[in-house]
């Protein structure tokens, strides 16, 4: 058992890419930890781990038994979540990585109701920008927006995600309004890095704007981006979900309504072939299905009628 439990400890300092983080989740303290590995070094006779006050790195040695040792907490888990399904009602920890986004205007809002029905499941939503690896990382799921998800998982369609080019009636104002997408070419435009989807603004005649636009500001967020947008800095690119409210409050108005072609989006919930039919994620998939309906465009806190 204490064999058992140093590799569990061990495929979570990793995941957690410190000592501090494994200890929040274990439940044990970083110099509990920290004991249990230095006996497991001593138990195989080498480093597992190079430490320094700022990082943590896997040796060689750490990288090969950090492959083994995971293999053995996922069987663990897929025990537990046999179990687990023989039983009625939704349990354990649900680990969901999300956009930042995402999670503020769409996920989060949602989850008071849900957490009020099942009782015995706990959830945490790690946010951030990139695309985590399900496994190496120790996500039961992950929602994100795509056209097309990557293979070798199973990807449950959950909604479309619609964008607007936004901007506040100050900033049209005192720049005009753009009457075509080529008008856009003489405005300041706030958008995202190129690493990220939608790469480009796209719209739904291909000829529309005749070069790429120049940005004043990118960022990989979409709040600084709607931030700038509502202080009058630009035009900005905002999926519906985000800009809503301020659409309706009128701090924002649509720009060019009508002319993107970007309705290919949708917001999946991706998981690996081992947790198909897991009830905490079907239950929390149900709900969330049920929750945002043909889209997540308004304010969705009452949850589901």
């Amino acid at each position: 058992m204490d064999d058992l439990n140093a590799i569990i400890s061990f495929v979570r300092i990793v995941q957690a890419g410190s000592f501090t983080g494994a200890a929040k989740r274990l439940g044990q303290s970083p110099s509990q930890l920290s004991k249990q590995i230095a006996r497991l070094e001593r138990q195989l006779g080498t480093r597992l781990l190079h430490r320094t006050t700022r990082s943590l790195s896997l040796t060689e040695a750490g990288a090969v038994y950090h492959d083994h040792g995971l293999r053995i907490v996922e069987e663990l888990e897929s025990s537990r979540e046999a179990v687990l399904r023989l039983q009625s009602e939704p349990a354990g920890h649900l680990r969901i990585s999300a956009l930042p986004s995402l999670s503020q205007y769409v996920i989060t809002p949602l989850l008071p109701a849900l957490l009020r029905r099942y009782p015995a499941l706990d959830i945490e939503i790690i946010v951030n920008e990139r695309v985590v690896d399900l496994a190496e990382d120790g996500f039961d799921l992950a929602l994100r927006i795509t056209r097309e998800p990557a293979p070798g998982v199973v990807a449950r369609q959950l909604t479309p995600i619609h964008y607007l080019l936004c901007a506040s009636p100050a900033y049209l104002a005192q720049r005009g309004r753009p009457e075509r997408p080529a008008d856009l070419l003489g405005h300041d435009l706030l958008g995202y890095p190129r690493s990220l989807i939608p790469v480009a603004w796209q719209f739904a005649d291909p000829d529309a704007l005749p070069t790429a636009p120049r940005f004043r500001f990118t960022a990989n967020n979409v709040d600084a981006l709607m931030r700038l947008a509502r202080h009058d800095a630009g035009i900005a690119l905002l999926p519906t979900y985000a800009a809503g409210d301020c659409l309706a409050s009128g701090e924002l108005v649509e720009v060019l309504p009508g002319s993107l072609g970007l309705d290919l989006h949708h917001l999946y919930a991706i998981y690996l072939p081992n947790r198909f039919g897991s009830p905490k994620i079907r239950a929390f998939l149900d709900y969330l299905t049920a929750c945002l309906g043909p889209a997540p465009d308004h304010n969705p806190a009452a949850g589901p009628a």
